[in-house]
């Protein structure tokens, strides 16, 4: 008793309006916990498909820089051909 009569003194609400108080309080702050919870987790999520998405471009930019080389080497092999000048042509010879 003496410890309810101390609490009481220290309250000067009625128990009623604390309660509805308390609650109040206590549901804004989960709800405002839940809307966090929310947002990390999408943001997670978009961190992970941003990643997956930039990983993928890499390799798509890496295999068409290898590409463009391979390219690139096989042109100058055929312009170093042409430069040499035309492959002489070979006269056919009539049978006899």
């Amino acid at each position: 008793e003496a410890a309810t009569a101390a609490a009481g003194e220290d309250y000067k609400c009625r128990p009623g309006a604390l309660k509805w108080f308390f609650k109040k309080s206590r549901d804004n702050w989960k709800a405002k916990h839940q809307d966090l919870k929310a947002s990390v987790k999408a943001l997670k999520n978009q961190l992970a498909a941003v990643t997956r998405s930039r990983a993928e471009w890499r390799a798509k930019a890496e295999a068409a820089t290898l590409r463009a080389e391979s390219l690139e080497t096989e042109l100058m092999a055929l312009r170093g051909r042409d430069a040499a000048g035309p492959a002489p042509k070979k006269i056919p010879t009539a049978a006899p």
